[in-house]
């Protein structure tokens, strides 16, 4: 096979995977609920104000929010710009895994974790949106590319360590993951056959502890600063509350478990039952097989996560998960290459292991964005196309989403009102004509009072007429 092959099939797959990226970001999604409210605080906030307890049930790295925010300063706070590091997020995972791949040598197979990074939609989700998690998902990448080569204790891991916790908050568990693995492959394979570590041995251990000592120390103060108030929020600990890893005793637990457990992979591989199964399997065999601490590393930051879930300190909503993608992309590279170079000649895995690949890659669907760009609520014309003449009611779930449009964003602030609504129909006066306004009509809750409102203007005498836009509606009222 000509060695240019795998350079111009890295070219395709980064054209073609930045493009999907690139198409769904300009899309310009209008924000609503979550990403509505980081909007609203980066907004109202001064760059310090960023390393305080968000408003809004809302947490984030600070260091992340000033990125975000210094964007919004120079290019405006459209839906654009404060994506940008996002997409940042993204391009660091792409390199991330490439440097990874380089450096586990897996030639072809290093081309895998890149196509699982692109085809992945909670992946093209967040790449495109104000929230962190994309980059969680870049940084993690980029830790673990470097320790992969360099997994020796310097400067540069004192100074990654101190800042990498304020720019994603669950770095914290891949540095965690880093200093475990490079402990214990000092430990475990010592450079001298004698019980004592070598002078060499125990220094690197001392550096690794002097380290953990002063990684601990900044994210104590991280802690203190702005995730302390987050645990301690009865709102947001009630919302995890069903993604927090149970105690395994009970039935109900159990099944629970399981449930998580099974979610883990189905976010690395795929929401169909083959790609899940293919993704395990070759994962599996690429930690286990000819054992190596590179592959702990790989593993770690998973096991970690999936402990301090145990004891309510991390939620295993998938979202949150995005950094532990680089260990199952790379192990399953790592066990599809090992797999490969023992029975290739075998036709079962010469034609099935790439077919297989195949499968996982085309059964998460992503390519119809490309056309079809990612969209969850049409709140933007929502709460900026109402009909004139009538007073706005507004559901609490579109609070978010009318403060940013009305008050922040550059395109309508100034041209269109920015009264405060009310949000409760019966509290009004009659005759009157209003216009009740929904989103996120995917939950029943809100759905389920749309149409109380409904019943209650119909039965008291108004014309109702309703207009239903995407996860969202409108409905007017014309109460004699």
């Amino acid at each position: 096979m000509p060695k240019e092959y795998p350079k111009y099939a890295f070219y395709l797959l980064i054209v073609a995977g930045f493009s999907l990226w690139v198409i769904n970001w300009w899309a310009g999604r209008p924000l609503f609920i979550d990403e509505a409210n980081v909007a609203r605080n980066l907004y109202d906030r001064s760059f310090s104000g960023l390393f305080h307890p968000l408003d809004h049930q809302q947490y984030a790295a600070p260091l992340y929010l000033v990125m975000a925010k210094a964007c919004g300063e120079l290019l405006g706070y459209g839906e654009l710009s404060l994506r940008l590091p996002a997409m940042l997020g993204g391009g660091l995972a792409a390199l991330g895994l490439w440097l990874a791949g380089r450096t586990l040598k897996l030639g072809w197979w290093a081309l895998l974790p890149l196509a699982l990074l692109f085809v992945n939609p909670y992946v093209l989700r967040y790449v495109g949106e104000i929230k962190p998690y994309a980059i969680d998902l870049g940084l993690a990448s980029l830790l673990i590319a470097f320790a992969l080569k360099n997994p020796q204790p310097d400067g540069k891991w004192l100074l990654i360590g101190l800042l990498a916790p304020w720019i994603s908050l669950p770095a914290t568990f891949v540095l965690a993951a880093v200093g475990i693995s490079s402990f214990l492959r000092v430990l475990i394979k010592p450079s001298a056959p004698r019980a004592e570590l070598p002078q060499h041995n125990r220094r690197s251990v001392l550096k690794w502890i002097g380290l953990a000592v002063i990684w601990l120390f900044s994210f104590a103060v991280l802690y203190t600063l702005v995730i302390q108030a987050s645990i301690g929020n009865q709102y947001l600990h009630h919302y995890h509350g069903r993604y927090f890893f149970p105690p395994l005793s009970g039935e109900a637990n159990l099944l629970k478990a399981l449930g998580l457990l099974y979610s883990l992979p189905k976010l690395a591989f795929g929401f169909t039952g083959i790609a899940i199964v293919v993704g395990v399997l070759l994962a599996g065999l690429g930690l286990f097989k000819k054992y190596s601490d590179q592959k702990l590393l790989l593993f770690l930051p998973l096991l970690i996560v999936t402990i301090a879930s145990y004891f309510t300190l991390y939620s295993l909503i998938p979202r949150l998960l995005l950094f532990t993608l680089p260990g199952w992309w790379l192990l399953a590279a790592i066990g599809s290459k090992e797999l490969w170079e023992d029975y290739s000649g075998r036709p079962v895995i010469m034609y099935g292991l790439p077919l297989s690949w195949v499968f996982v890659l085309g059964s998460t669907n992503v390519a119809r964005h490309f056309l079809q760009p990612m969209t969850f609520s049409d709140s933007r014309d929502l709460v900026t196309q109402i009909s004139e003449g009538y007073v706005p009611v507004i559901h609490r779930s579109v609070q978010p989403a009318w403060d940013y449009y009305r008050r922040i964003h550059p395109a309508f602030k100034d041209r269109l009102e920015e009264e405060v609504p009310a949000t409760e129909i019966e509290q009004q006066t009659f005759p009157g004509k209003y216009v009740l306004l929904y989103t996120v009509l995917t939950q029943q809750s809100i759905r389920d009072r749309l149409e109380t409102d409904r019943i209650w203007a119909t039965e008291r005498g108004c014309k109702v007429r309703t207009e239903a836009i995407y996860r969202a509606a409108a409905v007017y009222l014309d109460c004699e």
